[in-house]
């Protein structure tokens, strides 16, 4: 799509702070900081922030990108502070 102008990204939010958030135990929220290089939770403006450059001038040589907005936690890897789901486990429990 690149010659016809067309530029297509992808934004990866990792666990940003939400009205979401409530769901979790005030336990689970407080482990999410430690779980990524950055050490906090990500907010809707931080993926609001990414979205603009990826859509902006600055980006207009960027096309088939996924920007991850995770505050580094897939360098980390797993970010589960709930606790992995069994079927994510594979142990059936």
């Amino acid at each position: 799509m690149g010659a016809l102008n067309i530029r297509v990204n992808c934004v990866a939010p990792g666990a940003i702070e939400t009205e979401g958030w409530k769901v979790y135990s005030p336990e689970a929220r407080a482990a999410y900081p430690r779980s990524n290089p950055m050490m906090r939770t990500g907010s809707p403006w931080d993926v609001a922030e990414a979205s603009v450059f990826l859509a902006g001038p600055s980006a207009k040589f960027v096309t088939g990108e996924t920007l991850t907005v995770d505050g580094g936690g897939q360098l980390w890897g797993e970010t589960w502070t709930t606790g992995k789901p069994a079927y994510f486990r594979g142990d059936g429990e």
